[in-house]
C-alpha cells in the first residue's frame, strides 16, 4: 500500500505536537473554564466529555451518501457541541461517488474523516488516505476501544494496521427484528392491500405487478411503473444480487461460501440465468421500463418518491427516502413491504443475526488537523448515556421510564417522529448513524433506538399500517422476512480488502466490468437473443480470472477464522 509509511510519520508528529501545545488549534474557546459545558452534562444525565475547557472546533466528514444535513438549531446537537466543544459537518454527497473520490485522490485534499465502505473503501486506503488507527484508539479513546472489544482482532486490514471503525454491526443483547432494512424484494402497500397476502414466488409476484397496473395504469395523472431496476455505480447491487438470495444465500459479495470455508463463483449457475431470462420477459411485457437501466440514484429516488412505482430489489436504506417523501405527501399506502422470495424449496436467508462486517465504517484522514481530538470526541459518543441521548432525546422532555424501568416516549413525541424530517432536526440521529455507535440494547435492557423497542415500535404504527398488518397476518414490517440467519465469522466477502494492482483486485475489477456491461444488457436483449448474450457473458467470466479472486478469498476466509479465535 503506497505512500502509508511516510503518510504514518506525518500523523505520529502531528498528533505529538498537539499533546505538547494542548490541542491548542481550532477557535476560540467556548464556555470559559467550561464549568457551563459540565453543568450542561450534569443537567441531561450525560458524561462529562474531558474536552470542556479545550478550544472549539470543527471537523468535515464525507458521507458516502445524498441527504440533507440537520437543521442548524437543533437542539441535541447544539446541547453535544456545548458539552464537548466540538462541531461536525457532513458533507454529504452530490453527484458520483467514483469522481467525488477521484477528485480527493487527485489533489490530496480530504476531510478530516470519511464514511465509504468495500471497495471504495480499500481505493482509498490503496491511495493512502487513511492513517492507521490500531495506536491512537487506545490512547485518545478508551471507551472507544472497549466498544470495539470484541471485534478488534478483526480490524486490522493490510500491514497489520486499522484503518476502517465500523458504524455497523457492533451490536450488543437481544435481536428482536421488528424492520429489514437490507435487501428484499419490496412491493407497494397498496398492491398487498388488494390481493389481502402476499405472493407465493417470484412468478406471482409480477403477476400481481401486472395486473394491478391493468387496473390502475395511472394514478393521480401519473403512469403506473411496474418494477424498478437500479443499475449506477456501486449500487448495482439492485440488479447484481437477486439471484443470490432467491437461491438461499446472504449478502455475501463477490462470491459465494462453498463447503469446508472454500469459496465458489455465483454466477455461472441456472438459477442467475433464469433470474434476468424472467427481467427480460416483464421488459417485453411492459413491467419494466427501458429507462429505469440508466436512471442516477437521485432520479430513481425521485421516481419512487412519486408513488408510481410498484416493486423494486433494493436494501431500504438506500430508497428510504423516497418513502420519507411519500410519507410527508401522506401516501401511505404507496410505501412498500419487504418480501424474502427465493426459488421453490429454498429456505429465505436475505435477514441475518447482526454480524460484524468489517471495513464499512469511518476512517481519519490524513488531512485531519486533529486526529486525537476527533477521536476523544468519539469516545464520548459512544458512552451508552449519550448514545440514548442522541436516539431518544431528553428524559422528561421526549421521554420517560415507566413502572417496569422501559423506556417510553411521550405520545407528542410519538406524532412528531412519524416525520422523519422532525427526527433529523431535532434529535441526534445524523450523529448517531454516522458514526460508531452501540446497537441492539443497553446494559438496562432498553433499545438503542425507539424504532428496535417493540412496545415502542407498535405503539407508534400509523393506523394503515396496524390494519394491513392485520389484514395481511403479520405483526411488523420484517413479517414476510423468514428467520434471521446467523453468519459465519469470515462474513461477508464484500467486505475484504483486495490491494491495488494483485491478480484478486484485477479478476474483480473484470468482474465489475462484465457485469456493468452485461447485466442491463440481458433485461432488454431482443426476443429470441437471451440465451446467445447469456453464452457470451458466461465466456467473458470464465475468462476474467475469477480463479485468482477466489483463492484470495479462501486465504482471508482463514486470517478471519483466526482473528476470531
Amino acid at each position: 500500500m503506497k505512500k502509508r509509511n511516510i503518510a504514518l510519520l506525518i500523523v505520529l508528529l502531528a498528533v505529538a505536537v498537539m499533546v505538547l501545545t494542548g490541542c491548542n488549534r481550532g477557535g476560540t474557546a467556548q464556555g470559559g473554564d467550561g464549568t457551563a459545558a459540565r453543568e450542561l452534562a450534569d443537567s441531561l444525565g450525560l458524561p462529562h466529555s474531558g474536552m470542556e475547557d479545550m478550544p472549539f472546533v470543527e471537523f468535515t466528514v464525507f458521507i458516502r451518501d445524498p441527504d440533507t444535513p440537520p437543521a442548524a438549531d437543533n437542539p441535541i446537537i447544539q446541547k453535544v457541541e456545548q458539552i464537548t466543544n466540538v462541531r461536525l459537518n457532513f458533507d454529504y454527497l452530490v453527484g458520483d461517488l467514483d469522481t467525488r473520490l477521484g477528485i480527493m485522490i487527485a489533489s490530496g485534499d480530504y476531510p478530516d474523516a470519511l464514511f465509504v465502505g468495500g471497495q471504495e473503501a480499500t481505493r482509498l486506503l490503496d491511495e493512502g488516505a487513511y492513517i492507521p488507527l490500531q495506536d491512537l484508539i487506545p490512547t485518545y479513546a478508551p471507551n472507544l476501544r472497549r466498544h470495539y472489544d470484541q471485534w478488534w482482532n478483526r480490524m486490522f486490514h493490510g500491514r497489520d494496521n486499522i484503518y476502517v471503525m465500523d458504524i455497523f454491526g457492533t451490536h450488543f443483547g437481544e435481536h428482536v427484528p421488528l424492520e429489514n432494512w437490507d435487501s428484499g424484494f419490496w412491493l407497494q402497500m397498496s398492491v398487498l392491500d388488494h390481493f389481502g397476502r402476499p405472493p407465493a414466488d417470484i412468478f406471482e409476484y409480477f403477476d400481481f405487478i401486472r395486473e394491478y397496473m391493468e387496473l390502475f395504469p395511472t394514478r393521480d395523472g401519473v403512469p403506473t411503473i411496474g418494477f424498478e431496476v437500479l443499475t449506477e455505480g456501486w449500487r448495482r447491487f439492485c440488479i447484481d444480487n437477486p439471484p443470490m438470495f432467491m437461491q438461499g444465500y446472504g449478502n455475501w459479495g463477490p462470491a459465494l461460501p462453498g463447503p469446508n470455508q472454500t469459496a465458489r463463483d455465483r454466477w455461472n449457475h441456472p438459477w442467475a440465468r433464469d433470474y434476468y431470462y424472467i427481467l427480460n420477459q416483464e421488459f417485453h411485457r411492459g413491467t419494466i421500463l427501458l429507462e429505469t437501466l440508466t436512471r442516477t440514484h437521485d432520479q430513481y429516488i425521485a421516481t419512487i418518491a412519486s408513488g408510481a412505482v410498484l416493486g423494486l430489489f433494493d436494501q431500504k436504506w438506500n430508497f428510504n427516502a423516497a418513502q420519507n417523501a411519500l410519507i410527508a405527501e401522506g401516501m401511505y399506502d404507496r410505501r412498500y413491504l419487504p418480501l424474502a422470495l427465493t426459488w421453490p424449496g429454498v429456505t429465505p436467508n436475505y435477514m441475518g443475526v447482526p454480524t460484524w462486517t468489517g471495513m464499512n465504517g469511518l476512517g481519519i484522514t490524513v488531512s485531519n488537523h486533529d486526529p486525537a481530538r476527533f477521536l476523544q470526541y468519539l469516545d464520548w459518543i459512544v458512552h451508552e448515556d449519550v448514545q440514548r441521548f442522541l436516539a431518544w432525546g431528553i428524559e422528561g422532555e421526549h421521554w420517560h421510564f415507566n413502572n417496569e424501568g422501559r423506556m417510553e416516549r411521550f405520545p407528542e413525541t410519538r406524532v412528531n417522529m412519524q416525520d422523519d424530517r422532525w427526527s433529523v432536526d431535532n434529535l441526534g440521529t445524523r450523529l448517531r448513524n454516522h458514526l460508531p455507535k452501540i446497537q441492539g440494547t443497553l446494559s438496562d435492557g432498553n433499545a438503542t433506538s425507539p424504532g428496535d423497542q417493540p412496545e415502542e415500535y407498535f405503539a407508534s404504527l400509523r393506523d394503515y399500517d396496524r390494519a394491513l398488518f392485520e389484514r395481511l397476518g403479520i405483526l411488523t414490517h420484517a413479517g414476510f422476512m423468514g428467520t434471521p440467519q446467523s453468519r459465519p465469522v469470515y462474513y461477508p466477502f464484500w467486505s475484504m480488502n483486495f490491494d491495488d494492482g494483485t491478480p484478486a483486485q484485477r479478476a474483480q475489477d473484470r468482474i465489475e466490468d462484465i457485469n456493468s456491461r452485461f447485466l442491463a444488457r440481458m433485461v432488454i436483449a431482443p426476443s429470441g437473443e437471451f440465451d446467445a448474450l447469456w453464452a457470451e457473458y458466461q465466456a467473458e467470466m470464465a475468462d476474467s480470472g475469477y480463479r485468482d479472486l477466489l483463492d484470495e478469498i479462501e486465504r482471508q476466509i482463514q486470517v478471519r477464522i483466526a482473528a476470531a479465535n
